[in-house]
């Protein structure tokens, strides 16, 4: 007596990710959704599994700048007068401006 394997249904791209997505609409569990599916739970798991892999399409995740990091600082010049006055000239400063501004500081 021969005992024949099985014959396997396969799917196409597009047959697999419409059912991903009725899967991900539903809330059924993953063995009453492949059930309803006409395949099996293994085959469900492999498809998601698949499906989440960066490798098969591209990242699912999102970049975010890291804001945390330290942000580059310009070069700027820092005077410094007794008595704990600080005055930071960052590069763009006006000159004029900045003249101005030493007249008015107090002389030590």
């Amino acid at each position: 007596m021969q005992h024949s394997a099985p014959v396997r249904k396969h799917s196409t791209p597009a047959q697999r990710e419409k059912i991903l997505q009725a899967y991900r609409r539903t809330q059924l569990t993953r063995r009453d959704f492949a059930a309803q599916a006409g395949i099996s739970v293994s085959t469900l798991a492999g498809w998601l599994r698949r499906a989440d892999d960066p490798g098969e399409g591209g990242s699912r995740f999102v970049a975010v700048p890291n804001l945390l990091a330290a942000a580059p600082v310009a070069a700027a010049y820092r005077l410094q007068w007794p008595g704990g006055l600080s005055l930071e000239v960052r590069p763009g400063f006006v000159p004029g401006e900045l003249a101005a501004l030493l007249q008015l500081l107090p002389t030590p």
